[in-house]
């Protein structure tokens, strides 16, 4: 038996009402993907003069960037080839110079419940100058007027930093012979700068640094910091390891009018700051030293004589047993004027040469409660004695002890009630 099938109903014709909507429907999604499609064809070249004008507000440097990427599924745009430049034209090389820079969202923080930025920098380049005018200079970096345009280019907090295959550089084209010292595969790596991960501890950011391309030695660093605070608050242990003197000649013959024929450099130091107070050390040590080059320097005899006496000097203050030249250089004061005597210096190198050789390596004698032993009274700058800091450690215990009574005669007056 035939199942017997309903004819379906005929649609009713749209009017021509419900046909205009229609149309009118499609306009509006089409000229809105029209219009997202020419903005994001158009946002590189918005962002490129954005940045290039932003960077014209550098007192005394002009800035270009060459091009720019934006890639808006991770939320990013990259920065080509961008030079910051001393006006006047003085100076040959770029102050500072890199291949790229990414700004980005931190993906991670979204897991914290924080929106942050991220910075990646390529192959950064940074000259400093030396030169006989204030034209044909450049030791300083523009540190608020560039924040300020950092601040700018990246809208959210920025939580990650990283450099990627640095260089920095000493330059100075007056002196004779001309001086270009430099340190180059520099890796640096800040994180938690604006407390993503919510840390409770006193210094919750951290900074990691290397440099492995310095004259045959390598050189690290180790901070941990307030990066939100204003007042500088952090504690810092770096150390520079078996850098070749030798290869540093032309900076000691322009400088210092001598050569050195071998000798390694070692530096350690530990700093800390909080409190507009900073305190630590600096242990500069100096391996195998030779500084007359007999063969080299004979066509010149003053410069004999006075590499001689400089050989000299080396052999009296240095510790014969280990072959070495050392002192420790303490240094403690407010962050504008640090506390550093020329004649403890020279102390500290004459006790190491003839009592005892300091052991090369860090102390780890100063974090950031070393800052507690430092005072400052009508401008000037100490350290506390023992006794001082004894005394304020117990009238500190005494008040955190009355603290913890107090606190619990609270909670027993509120049982009680």
């Amino acid at each position: 038996m035939a199942m017997f099938r309903a004819p379906k109903a005929a649609k009713a014709p749209k009017t021509p009402k419900q046909r205009r909507r229609r149309k009118i429907v499609w306009i509006v999604v089409g000229s809105l993907l029209v219009i997202l499609i020419a903005f994001r064809i158009a946002l590189p070249y918005i962002l490129l003069r954005f940045v290039n004008k932003e960077l014209q507000t550098i007192p005394g440097y002009t800035g270009h960037v060459d091009d720019i990427d934006v890639a808006l599924i991770r939320g990013a745009y990259t920065i080509k080839m961008i030079k910051l430049d001393k006006t006047g034209g003085k100076i040959p090389v770029p102050f500072f110079s890199a291949e790229t820079i990414d700004l980005s969202v931190e993906w991670k923080a979204l897991f914290h419940r924080r929106i942050v930025g991220k910075i990646i920098v390529q192959h950064p380049i940074i000259n400093f100058a030396k030169g006989p005018t204030q034209e044909t200079s450049q030791t300083e970096i523009p540190t608020q007027s560039w924040t300020a345009v950092v601040g700018k280019l990246m809208p959210l907090k920025i939580n990650r930093f990283e450099i990627l295959d640095g260089e920095v550089h000493y330059r100075d084209y007056a002196s004779d012979p001309k001086v270009n010292i430099y340190a180059t595969d520099i890796h640096i790596l800040a994180t938690n700068l604006s407390n993503a991960l919510k840390q409770t501890v006193v210094l919750p950011s951290t900074v990691e640094a290397t440099c492995n391309g310095i004259y045959g030695g390598h050189a690290s660093l180790h901070m941990k910091l307030d990066a939100l605070d204003s007042i500088p608050t952090f504690e810092a242990k770096a150390e520079l390891l078996d850098m070749d003197v030798a290869k540093l000649n032309d900076f000691l013959s322009a400088y210092g009018k001598f050569d050195v024929k071998q000798g390694s450099l070692s530096i350690y130091t530990e700093a800390a700051a909080k409190d507009h107070k900073l305190t630590g050390y600096a242990k500069p040590i100096i391996k195998d030293l030779r500084v007359v080059n007999w063969k080299e320097d004979k066509s010149h005899p003053l410069k004999l004589a006075w590499e001689a006496m400089i050989g000299a000097v080396n052999w009296v203050v240095k510790n014969k047993g280990k072959d070495q030249l050392a002192t420790r250089i303490e240094f403690t004061g407010d962050l504008r004027d640090p506390n550093i005597s020329t004649w403890y210096i020279i102390g500290q190198v004459l006790r190491n040469g003839f009592i005892q050789a300091l052991y090369p390596a860090l102390e780890n004698s100063v974090n950031i409660n070393s800052v507690n032993e430092v005072k400052i009274t009508n401008g000037k700058v100490e350290k506390k004695s023992k006794k001082e800091v004894r005394k304020e450690e117990k009238k500190k215990a005494k008040e955190e002890k009355k603290k913890k009574k107090d606190a619990k005669k609270g909670d027993d007056s509120g049982q009680k009630g």
